[in-house]
Parts: C-alpha cells; sequence; structure tokens
C-alpha cells in the first residue's frame, strides 16, 4: 500500500490557527546606545552590501507607486521630475547604508525621520503626513533585506538570525524616531 491509500479512521482534519501578519513594533527608548551583535552586523553588512543599488531602486520604485496611487485619488496624476527621483534615490541609499550599518543613533534616526522619510514619502516637511507611508516604506525596507539576508539555505541559521535582529532593532529605532518627530494628529 502506497501512502495515498492509508486512510486513517476517526482522525479529524488540522486546522490552521489564522495569526494577523506581525508589523515592527517602534522602538520606545531611543536615547540609549543600541549595541549590536558583530557577528550579526557583519552578517547584515555582508548581505546587504552588494545589494543596496537593487534596493534603493525598488524602495524608490514603491515610493513612486504610493505617490501615483495617492494622486490617481486626487484626480491629479503628474509625473515625477527627475530632480525629485535623484533626490529620492540618495535618500534612499543614505538610508539603505545606514540600515546596513546598523546605524540606530539619535543622529541617524534625526535624519531618517526629519531628512530622509519626507523625500522618500513625497510629504514635505509635515512629518504627521509621512507617519503612515514611513510605517509602509519601513515593512518594505523590512521585507527586502530579510530576503536578502536568507537568499541561501544554510546548515547553521544563527548567523542570519543574529542580522535580522540587528535589522529589526535598526528599523524600530527609526520607526520610533519618527513617531516621537511627528505631531500627532487630532
Amino acid at each position: 500500500m502506497t501512502k495515498s491509500e492509508v486512510s486513517v479512521q476517526g482522525t479529524e482534519s488540522v486546522q490552521r490557527e489564522v495569526r494577523p501578519f506581525l508589523r515592527l513594533e517602534p522602538a520606545r527608548i531611543l536615547h540609549t546606545t543600541v549595541v549590536h551583535d558583530p557577528i550579526g552586523l557583519a552578517r547584515l553588512d555582508a548581505a546587504l552590501g552588494d545589494q543596496i543599488p537593487q534596493l534603493a531602486r525598488s524602495l524608490v520604485d514603491y515610493t513612486i507607486a504610493l505617490q501615483n496611487g495617492r494622486a490617481l485619488e486626487r484626480g491629479n496624476p503628474q509625473p515625477i521630475q527627475l530632480s525629485v527621483l535623484n533626490r529620492r534615490r540618495r535618500a534612499a541609499r543614505s538610508w539603505l547604508v545606514a540600515i546596513a550599518g546598523g546605524k540606530a543613533d539619535a543622529a541617524t534616526a534625526h535624519a531618517f525621520a526629519t531628512q530622509w522619510l519626507p523625500m522618500l514619502t513625497g510629504t514635505g516637511p509635515d512629518l504627521a503626513a509621512a507617519v503612515q507611508p514611513g510605517r509602509r516604506l519601513v515593512e518594505f525596507v523590512r521585507g527586502a533585506c530579510t530576503a536578502c539576508l536568507f537568499d541561501a539555505p544554510a546548515e547553521n541559521l544563527l548567523t542570519h538570525a543574529k542580522a535580522l535582529h540587528v535589522l529589526e532593532t535598526t528599523l524600530a529605532a527609526h520607526l520610533g524616531a519618527l513617531l516621537q518627530q511627528a505631531p500627532q494628529r487630532a
């Protein structure tokens, strides 16, 4: 008898529990120094180092798609100017280089919240308007960087897990800085 011919009587089918997608929580304490594991930091830098140009390109394309979607909803679609596109590319590259280096210090988090993210989202100086698109960008970068980390099978995934912890800690600090800098909407 083969496996497909065997039937077990009296067993119930197992149903999977439906769980929500776990989004990244912002860091609560931003003024303390974050000390990353050197092995995880080295693995993150090695995994993202060569991929930064492609990641920056995909991040800019994603921001343009978000902006075009908002413009279509308002009924005012306009093409992205070349100067804006170049500034977004520089902002994306700067942010991704900071992520690859595990930079979660106050200066980098402030630069993310007040310079890089408003440039990427196209919201201008209004940080309250940048919070919602900023969360989406953080999740997009989290997924793209995680894919770069786990791109090949390995016997031991401990260094990958340490690198993932460095990535998520860094992104949580950046997201926490955004939420701290943005004024609350009434």
